[in-house]
């Protein structure tokens, strides 16, 4: 009520209320990325009669303990002055650490509203995140996506963030986004005198267009057995090792990899944007990702970049291509404990960072590409060029153990292509053709596991292997040769099983044939290459 007329809450406007003895109080809600995962934070401003001072609370990161002196001088460049008195500043609950920047935005707010600036009434409903610059611009910061989900959840219905965060923001739809380049606007429009636009992001419509192919596996000559174990690889999610001299194309194929994947549906394309928002990956003013990521670091990454961590946990490459494929190329050059830290993942697909603060969960289910030469040279078995004794190449061999071997479902070895296939004028095998393929094993897969909690074969486990993937007993007896042969484990019969499983779906087959269980053998003799010497 104000000189006798009812002031309604609306998007934006003003209303004071009355004050109080010596003091006033005011609560703003705002919110921070934990992990991948959003939480709301209260800032509760109090003013008071004293010393002027200005102090913050509530388990505080460096960054947010600093971040006092900025504030006033960007409410004071923005033609905000607050009178001198004492200023406290609680961030709630306070049985977790805030970090980053996104909490300048809110408390200038909650301080504009304990000198009445700004009424309370239209700040019930709403959610303030951003950094603010000494002159008063709105600076972007990370893991918006996941804070605003959160606070949907939480019955918020307006959220303010700088413009480069909107649209962002403004892919939950149920979320009313507000975006501003400076704090002076975003008051303006508490106060009624300058409505701020609702950031609104259109509908993506699904895309029926003819699928293009900048990178083509038509560009590459030979290498047919190679193409067909990529394209086993794609079409059942199966994790796949490629061995082979410098020049054969391993890293051409891995390229080409992204261009035949499936599409992403909206939920995977929802999560892999919290977890590149999450990491600070986005770009401003970036939306919705609706392309799979693919991910290549340099072999001289850690392992805490590889799989995540830190003193404020972030996601790492393996989670950072979540849907996509992580492409880890000379292999064996790898750090000992890089490659180690994959076992967790590869078997789980999730990342599982404990620190006392808390612990953390990254979604880590990407389709993972490793390639790395045969020996230290790169020509073994090619003895006119190799000069690697059998002791160096077992120790190069050695660099990768046999638990995260076990764990990748196809190895392939490639050699050389001949001059005949360079000047081969057929191509061989294309991204077109093989897509096809993959489509209709997508297909399958979709309608079998429409009642289950996976989407590809390489998931199935348990019960589901026997329903899925039963053999007659001619192929049985013959995978049971090959398990004793070649001393296979327990993990890599299911997995020739799910490579099996997904051959024939390829093939539109119902039932795995002996020559889908021989092939699915043949992408495991690798294992067996060097450690008994069978090329050597």
């Amino acid at each position: 009520m104000k000189n006798g007329v009812q002031i309604d809450k609306v998007e934006s406007g003003i209303a004071f209320r009355e004050k109080g003895q010596g003091f006033m109080f005011c609560k703003v809600y705002s919110a921070l990325c934990l992990g991948i995962e959003g939480c709301i934070v209260r800032v509760e401003a109090d003013m008071s009669n004293g010393l002027p001072a200005f102090q913050i609370v509530g388990e505080l990161s460096s960054e947010v303990r600093e971040s006092g002196a900025r504030i006033c001088t960007a409410m004071r460049n923005s033609g905000f002055s607050l009178p001198p008195k004492r200023y406290l500043i609680n961030l709630a609950p306070a049985d977790f650490r805030k970090s980053g920047t996104g909490f300048d935005l809110p408390v200038a707010v909650a301080l504009l509203c304990c000198i009445e600036h700004v009424s309370p009434e239209f700040l019930e409903n709403s959610i303030f995140i951003g950094e603010l610059g000494l002159n008063g611009t709105l600076v972007p910061v990370k893991g918006i996506l996941s804070m605003v989900s959160q606070a949907v959840k939480e019955g918020f219905s307006n959220c303010f963030v700088s413009v480069e965060n909107a649209e962002e923001a403004a892919i939950v739809s149920e979320m009313r986004v507000f975006g501003a380049r400076t704090f002076s606007e975003v008051i303006d429009h508490l106060q009624g005198k300058r409505k701020l636009s609702q950031i609104l992001v259109p509908t993506s419509e699904k895309n029926e267009k003819e699928r293009k192919y900048p990178m083509d596996f038509g560009d590459i000559r030979g290498q047919e057995t190679a193409k067909r174990c990529m394209q086993i690889c794609v079409a059942g999610h199966h994790h796949l090792l490629v061995i082979g001299p410098p020049g054969s194309g391993k890293t051409m194929m891995a390229e080409r990899l992204p261009y035949i994947l499936p599409e992403m549906a909206f939920e995977e394309q929802m999560m892999v944007t919290k977890i590149h928002s999450a990491a600070g990956q986005l770009k401003p003013g970036s939306g919705l990702m609706t392309c799979r990521p693919f991910r290549r670091p340099h072999h001289s990454l850690s392992d805490k970049a590889l799989v995540g961590g830190g003193a404020t946990p972030t996601p790492g490459e393996i989670s950072l291509a979540h849907g996509g494929i992580l492409f880890l190329d000379e292999f064996a050059e790898f750090s000992r404990s890089a490659v180690e830290s994959l076992r967790q993942p590869l078997e789980s697909g999730e990342v599982f960072v404990h620190r006392v603060r808390g612990d953390f969960c990254f979604p880590a289910k990407p389709l993972v590409v490793a390639a790395m030469n045969p020996c230290p040279c790169g020509y073994y078995p090619d003895r006119k060029r190799c000069r690697c004794t059998s002791s160096q190449i077992q120790k190069y061999m050695a660099k990768i153990s046999g638990p995260v071997l076990e764990r990748l479902d196809l190895c392939v070895y490639i050699r050389r292509v001949d001059y005949r296939h360079m000047t081969d004028e057929g191509s061989g095998m294309d991204s077109r053709q093989m897509q096809v393929k993959i489509e209709r094993a997508g297909q399958i897969q979709k309608e079998r596991f429409s009642g289950e909690n996976i989407r590809y074969n390489s998931e199935m486990e348990g019960q589901m292997l026997e329903k899925y993937c039963g053999l007659d007993k001619e192929t049985q007896r013959f995978l049971e040769k090959a398990y004793e042969k070649f001393h296979l484990s327990a993990r890599t019969y299911q997995k020739i099983l799910k490579v099996a499983r997904t051959i024939s779906d390829m093939e539109g087959s119902p039932k795995i044939q002996m020559e889908h269980v021989a092939e699915a053998v043949g992408y495991r003799l690798p294992d067996e290459t060097y450690g008994g010497g069978l090329w050597g």
